[in-house]
């Protein structure tokens, strides 16, 4: 039987039934909406201190929907979080029942609470042997990391910062700028936050930005900005000079990135909202110009899915295969924006290969004017020991190979590869 993570104690989450409750009612009955949401119209209800216990009750509720259901054989939420408790206090043992599965994608798909679609995936494409481990990583409570904000202060001055305020924290183990959150306090209460010292961003994700290395004072785009986390990681690493262009199809989202770059002082980020899978005529004056261009794609998120637990009721299994032709039709278009001797990076937080090398491979095959560059000779071998693919080529922080990887670090799953354009 998996441990079950319930991030904080069954007596703390006991204090907070009804809102807890309510919550895990609301995001069954809308059919699995961005937990976020949810979790923002439940937090008016209780005090600052119990909001991370509300957070993390709720999230425990939607991941373990499908295992606390067949605990306690009732649909209602209430039956539901009684068995929630009984598992984290060791008064109910499901390893007989379990056992008694005869289908091996049914039993792993109820222990560890996923769609049997998701498990049949993990094994078809990481393997038999990868399937635990993985499955058990994708239901691990997250650790809460932020990115420094280097065009306003220094890590080590964040740090103290934050000490004073009473937050402890210490820095990541890969990423430059990155920071662990310990306890409970909102980051975003802070008046470290207040004042654009910190952005919440996993420490894989710092490292994709790492690894796009944009050239001082040079023009990078962010193919798939979205709300910007990126984005602003991308004019840290700037420093404010050269140009950095921001590209969305939703403009809710792009005002996200403005007010973000506002607070952040990223004075050189640029917004343009254009789908990249229908650009027409809106990309023509880019073409051939950009030193680096990141396309951090949309796909299934399952390396990330320790953050969003309702995600895998959401995802259909139809999802895989849009996704990655979507993957492949936005790095074919972002090509067009490279400059020669510049770079294309492709991102996904994803565990999949199809996600991911596979989707690399193709690329490459499909553009003889593109070479790959490996995510060690960007970023040093000492630094990718643990968060590369074994040869070196690309970003891989969850490997499941036996040796530390990144996800023993904390981080998300995340993979990402490099290509150059060659010379015309």
């Amino acid at each position: 039987m998996t441990t079950i993570s319930l991030g904080c104690t069954a007596d703390e989450a006991v204090h907070l039934r009804m809102p807890a409750v309510r919550a895990y009612d609301e995001a069954r009955a809308r059919s699995w909406p961005f937990l976020s949401d949810v979790l923002d119209g439940a937090a008016r209800s209780v005090t600052e201190e119990e909001r991370a216990i509300l957070a993390a009750t709720v999230q425990a509720l939607v991941k373990y929907d499908r295992l606390l259901g067949f605990a306690c054989g009732a649909p209602s939420s209430e039956a539901r979080f009684e068995s929630l408790l009984a598992l984290v206090r060791g008064e109910t043992n499901l390893d007989g029942r379990l056992s008694r599965i005869e289908s091996e994608t049914e039993r792993l798909g109820t222990e560890f609470s996923m769609p049997d679609w998701i498990v049949d995936v993990v094994r078809s494409e990481l393997g038999p042997d990868a399937l635990r481990p993985a499955l058990s990583r994708m239901n691990e409570t997250a650790p809460r990391v932020a990115r420094v904000n280097t065009l306003a202060t220094t890590r080590e001055a964040c740090l103290a910062a934050l000490a004073q305020e009473g937050v402890q924290a210490h820095e990541t183990t890969c990423a430059a700028h990155g920071i662990v959150l310990e306890g409970r306090r909102s980051l975003f209460r802070t008046q470290a936050f207040a004042q654009g010292w910190l952005e919440s961003q996993d420490e894989a994700s710092q490292l994709v930005a790492e690894l796009v290395a944009p050239p001082p004072k040079s023009f990078t785009i962010d193919a798939c900005a979205g709300a910007g986390g990126k984005t602003l990681g991308l004019a840290a690493l700037l420093a404010g000079k050269g140009k950095l262009l921001a590209l969305d199809a939703s403009e809710s989202k792009l005002e996200e990135l403005r007010r973000r770059a506002r607070r952040a002082g990223a004075s050189n980020v640029e917004a343009r909202m254009v789908d990249l899978r229908e650009p027409g005529d809106a990309l023509r004056d880019l073409e051939g110009r950009a030193s680096r261009v990141l396309v951090d794609a949309p796909c299934t998120g399952l390396g990330a899915i320790r953050r969003n637990p309702e995600a895998r009721w959401r995802l259909r299994p139809d999802d895989l295969p849009r996704l990655v032709a979507a993957q492949g039709a936005l790095c074919k278009v972002a090509a067009r924006l490279v400059a020669p001797h510049g770079r294309l990076v492709y991102a996904t937080c994803s565990l999949l290969p199809s996600e991911g090398e596979m989707a690399m491979d193709f690329f490459l095959s499909e553009h003889p004017d593109f070479g790959a560059v490996t995510v060690r000779d960007v970023l040093g071998r000492k630094k990718t020991e643990a968060v590369a693919t074994r040869d070196g080529k690309y970003l891989c922080t969850w490997r499941f190979d036996g040796s530390p990887d990144g996800g023993d670090a904390g981080m998300d799953g995340f993979f990402a590869g490099v290509v150059r354009r060659k010379a015309e």
